[in-house]
């Protein structure tokens, strides 16, 4: 898969992301299911499912396209979702840095991403409580 080179490019790099794979269908993927379905993807990939509302407010913030499609009338778990496809790079505050689509070239991800990490580096870790005693 596409991510998982530009994660291992990026590790290679000393860049570390958190990626994150949210559901655009909880109804099916449960966290049973998306444990079965992480297996055929990068380890350092966490899952996140939610309510059907807590995904449509998701979605609508991100603007991230998705449908049910080829339903079937006879059998309610029987049905397709169409949706988009797109990586999106957040600064370590959360905030929107770029996104990545389905069509773009593995090099032109990690070059972007390095771009933006140098951009918006993390912010300095915190001071243990010891080393201000």
């Amino acid at each position: 898969m596409k991510i998982g080179k530009v994660l291992d490019i990026l590790k290679d790099k000393g860049i570390n992301l958190k990626p994150l794979f949210v559901t655009v269908d909880p109804a099916r993927d449960t966290v049973g299911q998306l444990k079965n379905y992480s297996q055929d993807f990068h380890p350092t990939i966490t899952y996140l499912t939610g309510t059907t509302e807590q995904i449509a407010r998701a979605s609508k913030a991100y603007r991230v396209y998705f449908s049910k499609a080829n339903e079937n009338a006879d059998d309610d778990e029987d049905y397709l979702v169409d949706h988009s496809i797109v990586f999106y790079l957040l600064d370590p505050q959360g905030e929107f840095v770029d996104f990545f689509t389905q069509r773009m070239q593995v090099g032109d991800i990690v070059d972007k991403v390095v771009t933006a990490v140098k951009a918006h580096p993390p912010p300095p870790a915190a001071a243990s409580s010891e080393a201000l005693a």
